[in-house]
């Protein structure tokens, strides 16, 4: 089996006086990538928030700094950011001032590389809905198949954006190419179809 993907190299360019310290560096590489932001409440709760980045929900491998590996259908929206800088984490109404350069090659892939990617992109993909807390996907998927067993109401809103989310993961070439070699991607399509089902 022959797994391939993008190796991209890229390079933020920013205007000289802005340090490569400064929050406005930080940002390309949230938008990016996404973050968790924790914020606690003058009541002392404290909430976490899960900000997504372009790649969020995408399988990639990141080999070394400024570079990723991809699948192929990732990359559209890679280049987009790069252009044009919109991205889920940050509304900014300019692109602002700031390019990207970018190199980018077809890569062979190890098998345990893109396990390991595509277990992760479940790891990292939150469910967050107006009436529940954000919860991982598995963790989602658990909760639906326990109100299904229980007989219990299942929000609609949140049953809708946990098959979406789980779609983009089983849907994924580099999914499809290798899941059975992983009880846990295993685990995850079985309960994917058993809810869609």
């Amino acid at each position: 089996m022959s797994l391939k993907g993008y190796f991209i190299q890229y390079k933020f360019i920013l205007p000289e006086h802005i340090k490569h310290s400064s929050y406005t560096y930080q940002k390309l590489f949230r938008a990016l990538y996404g973050y968790t932001q924790n914020v606690t409440k003058s009541t002392g709760k404290a909430y976490k928030y899960h900000r997504e980045g372009v790649l969020s929900k995408s399988p990639y491998l990141r080999p070394g700094k400024n570079c990723v590996i991809i699948p192929h259908n990732t990359f559209n929206p890679l280049i987009s950011f790069f252009k044009t800088g919109k991205n889920p984490t940050h509304y900014w109404r300019g692109k602002g001032d700031w390019k990207a350069v970018y190199y980018m090659d077809e890569k062979d892939l190890n098998e345990a590389d893109v396990l390991s990617a595509l277990e992760s992109q479940i790891d990292r993909t939150y469910i967050t809905t107006s009436t529940d807390s954000p919860q991982q996907l598995s963790e989602a998927l658990d909760l639906i198949l326990n109100r299904i067993k229980d007989s219990t109401k299942i929000d609609s809103a949140y049953l809708t954006a946990t098959l979406s989310d789980a779609e983009k993961v089983v849907s994924g070439q580099w999914f499809k190419e290798i899941y059975k070699k992983s009880p846990k991607l295993t685990t995850f399509y079985t309960k994917y179809k058993q809810i869609k089902g």
